[in-house]
C-alpha cells in the first residue's frame, strides 16, 4: 500500500477497522481526473487498505441515496452499508455531521482499534481527537492533492486515491478560438465536457448541456437551435446515447439526457491518455 504519511510501527500493527466514506467529499473530485472512476474502484481501494492493516470489519457509506438509489443498491450488493442523508433544501450535502456522529459512537467499542476515513477537507478534526484521546487510530483515504493539511498531522495516514487507483490529473487547457475550433475539435471538446458532467451529476439533462455549458461559449453554436443541430449531428456519429427521465420540476413530462458510450473507440481515444488504462479494476 502507498501512504503519504504513516508511521512504519503504526502501519506494521495489525487493526480491527472500520470504514466511514463521506461518498459526496470522494465524488466530487471525479471530475479532476482523466480515467472514469466506478463506485466498484472506490469500495475496492478501501477494502484493499483496510485488509493490509489488519481486519476491515465494515464499511459505511453516507450520501442521500433518494438521489441515487442505484448507488445504494451497488453498495449494498459489496456487502457494505449505505447510510441514507437527506440533503439540504439547496441540494447541497450534510452527511458530516451523521458520520461524525457514527465514528464517535463506535470509538467507545473497546474492539475496534482503528478507523478508515474517507474524507479531505478538515470538517472532521474534532472527531480524528476523540478517537485519538480513546486510543484509536485513524487513516485518512482521500484524493491526497485536495487533501486538508490538518489531515496530515493529525491522522496516522493519509492514503491518496490518485496514487491507489493510478489516475491522471485532468489538465485544465482553454478552448481554442472560434475561428479553429473544427468540427474534430468539437467532437473532442463536447466529448470532454460530458465526461466531467457524468463524474459528478447523475443525469446529464440536454437543455442544462445546452443553455449553461456548451450557450456561454459561443464555440459550438450562438443560439439555442444551433446548439441543438450539433447535439442531433453528434448524436448521428454513434457515440451519445439518449435517455428520458421524469422532470423534477414539471409532473407528469420528461427531460432528455445524454450519456457517454465509454465502449465507442472514439470516446476512449479522447479520453484515455497514451499508455495509460483506465483506473485500475
Amino acid at each position: 500500500m502507498k501512504l503519504l504519511k504513516t508511521k512504519e510501527s503504526e502501519a506494521a500493527r495489525k487493526e480491527i477497522l472500520m470504514a466511514h466514506v463521506d461518498y459526496e467529499n470522494i465524488r466530487w473530485r471525479f471530475r479532476d481526473y482523466v480515467e472514469y472512476i466506478t463506485l466498484e474502484n472506490v469500495i475496492r481501494t478501501f477494502q484493499e487498505i483496510g485488509n493490509e492493516i489488519g481486519e476491515l470489519r465494515q464499511m459505511f457509506f453516507y450520501g442521500d441515496w433518494t438521489r441515487r438509489p442505484q448507488d445504494a443498491r451497488r453498495i449494498e450488493d459489496n456487502g457494505c452499508r449505505a447510510v441514507n442523508v437527506l440533503s439540504k433544501i439547496h441540494g447541497s450535502d450534510r452527511s458530516d455531521p451523521t458520520m461524525m456522529f457514527a465514528i464517535d459512537d463506535q470509538s467507545r467499542d473497546a474492539e475496534i482499534t482503528a478507523f478508515l476515513l474517507g474524507a479531505g477537507d478538515a470538517d472532521y478534526k474534532e472527531v480524528i481527537l476523540r478517537c485519538r484521546e480513546r486510543g484509536k487510530r485513524v487513516y485518512a483515504v482521500c484524493f491526497g492533492r485536495s487533501a486538508s493539511r490538518e489531515l496530515f498531522t493529525m491522522t496516522n495516514g493519509v492514503f491518496s486515491l490518485e496514487v491507489q487507483l493510478n489516475l491522471t490529473e485532468r489538465q485544465i487547457a482553454a478552448l481554442p478560438p472560434a475561428e479553429i475550433l473544427d468540427e474534430p475539435k468539437k467532437t473532442h471538446e463536447l466529448i470532454k465536457r460530458i465526461d466531467s458532467l457524468e463524474k459528478t451529476l447523475n443525469h446529464v439533462v440536454r437543455n442544462y448541456l445546452r443553455d449553461k455549458i456548451l450557450l456561454p461559449t459561443q464555440q459550438f453554436g450562438e443560439t439555442p437551435l444551433e446548439i441543438d443541430q450539433f447535439l442531433d449531428a453528434e448524436v448521428g456519429k454513434g457515440y451519445l446515447g439518449e435517455y428520458d427521465i421524469d422532470n423534477p420540476r414539471i409532473p407528469g413530462k420528461k427531460v432528455r439526457c445524454f450519456k457517454l458510450k465509454r465502449e465507442v473507440s472514439l470516446v476512449s481515444a479522447v479520453l484515455i491518455p497514451p499508455e495509460k488504462g483506465e483506473a485500475k479494476p
